[in-house]
């Protein structure tokens, strides 16, 4: 394995941080190709070539020893058992010898959490194309090619796949920050199966995971709700479309995990919405713009901005306690006589009485239309 001069270059500044002595990194084939004296950068090094030939470490008495080389110590490096290099350390052999093995190790370490690095900027990279790919193909079909393709990342057809999507709300500067940190909770919580795909762009992160049933998925959503809000103070929401059984259907999942998502976003209290949970939203998601217009000037038109969001707050409690006054009241932190004051004045308005099964309804649909 060969290592780019730009690490190579990165890792001995950093040891001669630690060391203060000059530190030559040497290819395979005795080329300096990194050094804290960068007038040595390029040359051959004689004593790092024999390092690499014979495997053994090799003390330097005096300059010349060797051709382009300086008296000191040069060290094989090994990586997955195969020598990538040589690390060199000028100076005298009662300065350098002491620092030898440490230099050797960390340079190692250093090489070996590159490299992981990169497997896992490869890996995401590879998931990104996979999913835009998927799910943000223009053209309508497929081409004959596209499996292909996706095969080539082991990616295999007719596996029960669903679309997560997820949303971060919060001050840019602090989701930036805590991008990754979130990035890292999200695998280690969900991406626990190999085909499981994951991408994140600005404030989202969509995956396509192996069907997961509602009831072990819902826990692990709620948890990742709850560090994101406690540990970092972000929100985060989340729509989950529906279960597709081939490839080319799992895009139908992620425009159903994003209906779902922004009625969460559009509500205060869901965080984690379930297309096949949703009843009439579903409704309301087709009505066109026109009929949205006239229902909702019927219903609503003497309310002014006010108003909306006033009632807006009610309609949502009324629902989520199933019109118990006292709970609502409690939770708007009024008296129960000034909510049913509120509760008639909506009715003196539109002619609707939330109390009334049937014009809770009617109600509920025009404020989720005006809001949408």
């Amino acid at each position: 394995m060969d290592i780019s001069t730009e690490l190579a270059q990165t890792i001995v500044m950093d040891m001669k941080e630690i060391i203060n002595q000059d530190i030559n990194y040497i290819n395979t084939n005795g080329v300096i190709i990194a050094s804290t004296d960068i007038n040595r950068v390029g040359a051959f090094h004689g004593g790092g070539k024999k390092v690499k030939d014979t495997k053994d470490n090799l003390i330097i008495r005096y300059d010349g020893e060797y051709t382009g080389a300086r008296k000191g110590i040069n060290l094989p490096l090994y990586f997955d058992n195969n020598i990538i290099g040589v690390i060199g350390i000028t100076g005298e052999k009662s300065e350098v010898g002491k620092y030898g093995k440490i230099i050797k190790r960390m340079t190692e370490l250093l090489i070996k959490d590159a490299y992981t690095t990169n497997l896992k900027n490869k890996e995401k990279e590879n998931q990104r194309m996979i999913i835009d790919e998927l799910l943000f193909n223009e053209s309508e079909k497929y081409d004959k090619g596209f499996l292909s393709r996706i095969r080539v990342f082991n990616v295999r057809d007719n596996v029960p796949r669903v679309v997560v999507i997820s949303e971060i709300s919060g001050g840019s500067y602090h989701v930036i920050e805590a991008k990754d940190k979130i990035l890292n909770l999200f695998e280690n919580k969900v991406m626990n199966h190999s085909e499981n795909l994951m991408m994140h762009n600005k404030n989202n992160i969509i995956m396509i995971i192996q069907k997961v049933s509602k009831e072990s998925l819902e826990p692990i959503l709620s948890e990742i709700v709850h560090i994101v809000q406690s540990e970092y103070g972000l929100g985060i929401k989340f729509g989950i479309g529906t279960v597709e059984h081939e490839l080319k259907k799992v895009r139908e999942s992620y425009e159903k995990a994003r209906v779902a998502l922004n009625w969460a976003l559009s509500s205060e209290d869901r965080y984690i919405n379930f297309y096949n949970h949703m009843d009439i939203e579903l409704i309301i998601e087709n009505v066109t713009k026109s009929a949205e217009f006239e229902f909702c000037n019927k219903i609503l038109r003497n309310l002014n901005d006010k108003d909306i969001s006033e009632y807006s707050e009610i309609i949502r409690l009324f629902e989520k306690y199933n019109g118990s006054i006292k709970q609502i009241s409690d939770s708007l932190f009024i008296h129960k006589n000034t909510l049913q004051y509120r509760i008639n004045r909506l009715y003196q308005k539109t002619g609707y009485d939330m109390r009334k099964y049937q014009d809770f309804v009617v109600l509920k649909m025009a404020f989720l239309l005006i809001q949408r």
